[in-house]
Formats: C-alpha cells, structure tokens, sequence
C-alpha cells in the first residue's frame, strides 16, 4: 500500500514538474488592432458646407442643416482629421460641400400612415476644381410618420420635427461622404 502511495506522489510532483511549472510560458495570442479607417478625400483636411433647398415646399432651413452637416463632420475629425466650416466662417479651406435639397415629401405607407422622404444630391469639389465625391438623388426616409395626407403638412411645423430631420439628414450625408456608403 505504501509502493502505490508513493508512487502516485512521484506520479503527481512529475506532472506538475513537466507540465505545469517548468516549461516555458506558452505565446500570447491577442487579436491585431483594427486598420485604420480610410478616407479617400484626396488631401482634403477643411471643408467649407454650403446647403442650398431647392424643393418646391422648402420646408428645411438651409443655414440650420449646414450648421448639423459642419458639427456631424466635426464630430468625426478625431478619426478622420477633416474639419468642416459653414459659409462665412470658413477660412482655409481645401474644399467645398454643395448639397442641394431637392425635395422634401410625404409619402403614404401601406399602414395607412405617412413617412417622410427627402431626396438630396451632394458634391464635394476641391478649391482647385477637382471633384472628389458625388451623389446625386439619394434617398433619405424619415421614420417619423403622421396618421394621414393631411397631418403631414402639420407635422413639419411640431417643434423639435426640423430639427430631428436635420440630425437624421447630416448624419446619413457625412456616413456616405466619410464611409462611401
């Protein structure tokens, strides 16, 4: 009885000597760090935003959405080192954002309800002329909705529906320009 004690105590301490306390530390495998986000803007580092609402409603403030499109690009700069200016506060510039709202629409849905529509079509030129992104027509849908035809009308005067418009609008513009989706 003694034998098989001692060795099972022998069989116990050359495990642990082989296998858990004397060879090497085995490799740390750690997953690389993401690439770093490409934005092929083509040297362009300030951007001046100019928005112009050419729709037949003109019910978005053109001044408000440059000043959403400036801060949503802004809100970016950390990882993509672009900056963006409105009008007259741009000094410097490598390039200008023209984006024209072309309409501003309700559109019934099959739910009997509304939901919103504005199509827009943006371009992104250098000072030197050189054209460096476009789109033209995009479609933005609105997730707010109204209950009939003639309650959309009303519900671009609610307090606070521009204003959700514009964040939903400059955000969805400045992922295509900076991500080209």
């Amino acid at each position: 009885m003694v034998k098989k004690k001692l060795l099972t105590l022998a069989g116990v301490v050359g495990i642990l000597a082989c296998g858990a306390c004397f060879l090497p530390e085995l490799p740390q495998h750690t997953t690389p760090p993401p690439p770093p986000v490409h934005i092929w803007l083509d040297g362009v580092q300030s951007i001046r935003v100019e928005v112009a609402n050419a729709s037949p409603s003109h019910h978005l403030d053109s001044a408000a959405l440059a000043r959403k499109i400036a801060d949503a690009i802004n809100e970016q700069s950390w990882k993509t080192k672009v900056n963006a200016h409105v009008g007259k506060q741009a000094e410097g510039e490598d390039a200008v954002l023209a984006i024209t709202v072309l309409s501003e629409t309700a559109v019934p849905a099959k739910s009997g309800r509304l939901t919103f529509l504005i199509k827009d079509s943006a371009t992104l030129t250098r000072l030197d002329g050189a054209l460096v992104w476009r789109e033209t027509e995009a479609e933005n849908w609105l997730m707010q909705s109204a209950d009939n035809e003639g309650y959309a009308e009303a519900t671009w005067k609610f307090p606070g529906f521009l204003n959700q418009v514009d964040n939903q609008l400059s955000a969805r513009v400045v992922y295509r320009l900076l991500y080209g989706r």
